[in-house]
């Protein structure tokens, strides 16, 4: 019986493994993550996203900063009306979510 060498296999079974992970990640940066997880985690409001940026912290970390304005909010209102979160993304899983400033006090009180 013959015995059929697979030379190529494994270099094209990688290239069709990492072709299929491509659709696996999320679509945006970072940062437009991070905003979309600040309305998710404050659906009541309507937040007006006014900054977002994102910087590596290390090889495999990334931190996102966003900054928002509550629309539905007077500006001296009982609630905060300036909104910014911090995350934080190991290897493109957010692994820290916090609020900066907001959503529930005013600045100072």
């Amino acid at each position: 019986m013959r015995r059929i060498r697979w030379i190529f296999a494994p270099p094209a079974t990688a290239l069709l493994w990492l072709g299929a992970g491509c659709h696996l990640a999320p679509s945006g940066g970072m940062a437009d993550r991070c905003a979309d997880t600040m309305q998710q985690a404050f659906p009541g409001a309507d937040i007006n996203i006014t900054k977002r940026e994102a910087a590596a912290a290390s090889l495999t970390t990334i931190v996102a900063h966003v900054e928002g304005i509550r629309n539905d909010m007077p500006p001296h209102g009982p609630l905060a009306r300036n909104l910014a979160v911090e995350c934080r993304f190991d290897n493109s899983i957010l692994t820290e979510f916090r609020w900066t400033a907001g959503p529930l006090r005013a600045a100072g009180k």
